[in-house]
């Protein structure tokens, strides 16, 4: 079966403590705190870079090397092999920290 995982009310338990759909708060978006042009760590099964969150038709495939012109990965060091499932758990979790639809 399909298993409900809450991700639509994410944003709301993470900011405002509160996972009523009455009460969807974003204090800290309302404060202007949005992460932009911070950098964060990711540990987990790798990142499926090519998924439409984190592509950037701009820039080169992301690598250990850092560039600040990738709209989202400004550096990826993959410490797993090339058998991590495109979509896994990595992906799920990097979509949590800093996942946003390109465009594109």
């Amino acid at each position: 079966g399909v298993v409900d995982t809450g991700n639509d009310i994410a944003q709301w338990l993470a900011q405002g403590g509160v996972g009523s759909e009455d009460a969807m708060e974003t204090p800290l978006y309302d404060a202007g705190i949005t992460g932009a042009g911070q950098v964060v760590a990711v540990s987990d099964t790798g990142l499926d870079y090519e998924n439409c969150y984190f592509m950037d038709a701009n820039a080169p495939d992301p690598s250990a090397a850092r560039n600040d012109a990738h709209r989202k990965v400004v550096s990826y060091n993959p410490f797993v092999d090339d058998a991590d499932a495109k979509n896994g758990h990595g992906t799920h979790v990097c979509g949590i920290v800093a996942g946003h639809r390109s465009e594109g």
